[in-house]
């Protein structure tokens, strides 16, 4: 199992310290998969998604030879549309857009299951309410970002004009970001769980807010794989899939181990020029806000798509004008691997975890 730089051209440049493999002499001989992930940044909060079944040795159990490929969901999409990745992990906003163009994308797994992206401000600001926004300033990672569109949508359930009562600017992600909100230059910032908490652990006190509008998107980030794929190997998807749901359990079981785990498979990602007891602190506090999100309800399987969130995410892109075209919220999703994925010891799974250091 291994981290590469890129797949193809079109993969983001600049991710060599991201490199990471846990490869054996016998990776010739397992099928090979690539996932892309939506994201440059493999902070702990992927941990299930990656480092934990590396380091488990579980995909190389399965007989896969799995490369991670982080990078962003357009290029991802386009990895996996192109057969240079088999799977992409990523909010679905783009993949529903691309399926009402007629790419044969969809999704097979549902990572995490609730809306993980909130407009946030420091917590000594005047603002208390989503109506405070008005004649607001807001910075997001980028014009495109779906949580544009999930945060208009507050905005206008708060009886605001979205188009005019609040601005929209670009402030990217991380520390420029957080520069913008602490300097006054942004009122509000549009971002997302692990942002939050890596601005957290730079010492910000944040206030997020949500709303009924927002928490009905629960179709949240998922692995997509190509239609053809579904028909030419099931059971590479199923294998792979379990073993996201294995690294779930464990990361969930024990963060501490999983942050110690992530370190070891990609030691570059350990924050820098801080104490090692603070840098565990700001690792453990990035994958504890990430599990809010990953943690099951009763009576759901790992992975398992509820229909209407589906539906409640296609009804709130074309609300928004986000989705142009028509699509049939059905050919968005797949659960026919979810029996299988779920076919695990848990108990062991439970077992294995308080292992990790």
């Amino acid at each position: 199992m291994k981290s590469a730089l890129t797949v193809g051209t079109a993969f983001a440049a600049g991710l060599c310290a991201l490199a990471a493999s846990a490869g054996s002499a016998s990776a010739a001989e397992r099928q090979a998969v690539t996932i892309a992930i939506g994201t440059n940044v493999l902070d702990t909060s992927q941990a299930n998604n990656t480092s934990v079944p590396i380091a488990s040795k579980c995909w190389e159990n399965e007989g896969l030879d799995v490369t991670i490929q982080p990078t962003n969901s357009s290029a991802a999409t386009q990895a996996v549309l192109s057969g240079q990745a088999q799977f992409v992990l990523m909010g679905p906003g783009r993949a529903v857009i691309a399926r009402s163009q007629g790419a044969p994308l969809k999704a097979v797994y549902m990572n995490m299951r609730k809306n993980f992206q909130f407009p946030v401000v420091l917590a000594s600001s005047p603002i208390k309410s989503i109506a405070d926004f008005k004649g607001k300033t807001m910075g997001v990672v980028s014009y495109g970002a779906q949580l544009v569109a999930i945060i208009k949508g507050m905005v206008a359930e708060a009886g605001m004009d979205p188009q005019k009562d609040i601005t929209i600017v670009e402030t990217g992600v991380g520390a420029q970001a957080v520069a913008a909100l602490k300097s006054g230059r942004v009122d509000v910032w549009g971002t997302w769980d692990s942002q939050i908490a890596t601005a957290e652990n730079m010492g910000l006190e944040l206030r997020r807010f949500t709303s009924p509008y927002a928490e009905k998107l629960t179709f949240g980030s998922s692995y997509f794989v190509r239609d053809d794929y579904i028909k030419s190997h099931p059971e590479v998807i199923t294998k792979v899939l379990r073993c996201v749901a294995k690294g779930t359990v464990m990361a969930l079981e024990n963060p501490v181990g999983a942050v110690k785990t992530h370190w070891k498979v990609y030691p570059a990602t350990k924050p820098t020029g801080v104490a090692d007891d603070e840098a565990f602190r700001q690792g453990l506090h990035v994958l504890k806000v990430r599990a809010e999100f990953l943690e099951l309800d009763k009576g759901e399987k790992w992975g398992e798509f509820p229909p209407q969130s589906v539906s409640d995410m296609v009804a709130f892109m074309k609300a928004t004008g986000e989705l142009k075209g028509d699509v049939n919220p059905a050919d968005l999703y797949t659960n026919q691997f979810i029996d299988a994925v779920n076919a695990f010891d848990q108990q062991a799974a439970v077992q294995a975890a308080k292992a990790m250091n």
